[in-house]
């Protein structure tokens, strides 16, 4: 059986090979023997597996790409079902309707945190006195997020909402990361008493991606 069909060998034995090299270099001889017997058993482990995980006869069976269904909904690639030559596959969905549909997960761009403060520290980007129901008597209200985006630069709207009416839209601009901390603030008028939402929606897609609320009030 061919070792290299298993994705961590190659990367294993590297290492393997790194550590006899430090043992021989160290002058450590009492570990060469107890590594190569863990790697032999590994070694082992391994052929054995990659024998018993397919039966030969599919092994052995080319792949018909024209057979498969394949799921590109999520963060992968999956292979959902293995369709007979026989089969009739009605595909209805057109290409704008399997783009739209990917365009409703944005996998890789989505909100960790969303949260409303008092103020912020920018130097550190930490929020201050956060909740979720403040003063009239505060001059400004901050909107803090976390994004997660591994799609490159990005224009993210802070969309401002007062009693279901919409006030404002704040756009930001975010880059590649996997926690992206941004915020916009609204100064809020003495008359503005109740609850407020913002929600955080996606420039390109225009797809909302996330919506919390506060209040305020009179005190």
């Amino acid at each position: 059986m061919n070792l290299f069909q298993d994705p961590t060998f190659i990367p294993i034995t590297i290492i393997f090979l790194i550590l006899l090299l430090v043992a021989l270099w160290q002058k450590l001889d009492r570990y060469i023997i107890p590594l190569s017997i863990v790697y032999a058993i590994y070694a082992v482990l391994t052929a054995f597996t990659i024998e018993k995980t397919l039966p030969a006869e599919i092994l052995a069976q080319p792949v018909d790409n024209k057979s498969a269904v394949i799921d590109i909904i999520g963060d992968g690639v999956n292979l959902v079902e293995i369709i007979n030559d026989s089969s009739e596959v009605n595909f209805k969905k057109d290409t704008v309707n399997i783009e739209n549909e990917l365009v409703k997960t944005i996998p890789d761009l989505r909100v960790n945190s969303l949260l409303f403060c008092e103020s912020m520290i920018d130097s550190i980007r930490k929020p201050i006195n956060i909740g979720n129901e403040f003063s009239t008597t505060l001059e400004k209200v901050y909107c803090y997020s976390g994004i997660r985006n591994i799609l490159g630069k990005r224009t993210i709207l802070y969309e401002w909402y007062f009693e279901g009416k919409y006030i404002d839209t704040i756009p930001v601009d975010i880059d590649r990361s996997v926690h992206w901390r941004s915020w916009t603030y609204k100064t809020i008028k003495n008359a503005q008493v109740g609850q407020w939402y913002v929600v955080i929606r996606d420039e390109l897609t225009d797809t909302a991606l996330d919506t919390a609320y506060f209040t305020m009030i009179n005190e």
